[in-house]
């Protein structure tokens, strides 16, 4: 861990984006463990629907719609790294940075990766939406971590729903 600040060149520069393969191949492997276990279909998405803003919009993404609960939209990158939407308007990086000075720790990465997505698997997921602004947060016995943005005037429009929304868990996959 950091005590000094790190220089202004460290922001923005990736000396080795290579080690964050190991967060790439821990969600493809969370996303095998998750359809064994759970009453989920996985299909094939695309970027530009699923993460309307990443430059990128003929990549292929996973989604794994739950026969009820939050669905999921993973997006493994070029990075390499991972982006995650969780129902209808959560979006998370991981890394979430990734740059030199933010020395994000693949592990750590891959601990959070799993956190959330298994708080939203379990049901401890909630978004909401109002005119003014879109937001979401998971709990777990780790605690709680929320986001909360502004929306552009009528954006909420497109949005639709306006709103709390919390999402059941997950249902087990049912054993032949």
């Amino acid at each position: 861990m950091r005590t000094d600040s790190p220089d202004e060149d460290a922001y923005g520069r990736v000396t080795n984006p290579e080690r964050f393969q190991e967060v790439a191949d821990a969600a493809t492997a969370l996303i095998s463990e998750l359809v064994a276990t759970f009453d989920v279909e996985a299909t094939a998405g695309n970027a530009a629907l699923d993460f309307p803003n990443w430059p990128d919009g003929s990549a292929e993404t996973i989604r794994l719609l739950p026969a009820l609960g939050t669905p999921l939209a993973i997006l493994v990158t070029d990075f390499p790294g991972v982006l995650v939407r969780f129902g209808a308007r959560g979006r998370e990086a991981f890394p979430g940075c990734g740059c030199d000075a933010c020395d994000e720790q693949p592990r750590d990465v891959i601990e959070r990766m799993h956190r959330l997505i298994e708080a939203a698997v379990e049901g401890k997921y909630k978004e909401a939406l109002t005119k003014r602004t879109r937001s979401y947060s998971f709990r777990g016995t780790w605690g709680r971590e929320s986001s909360e943005g502004r929306l552009e005037r009528g954006e909420w429009r497109r949005l639709g729903g306006l709103g709390p929304h919390s999402w059941p868990p997950w249902p087990q996959r049912k054993q032949p």
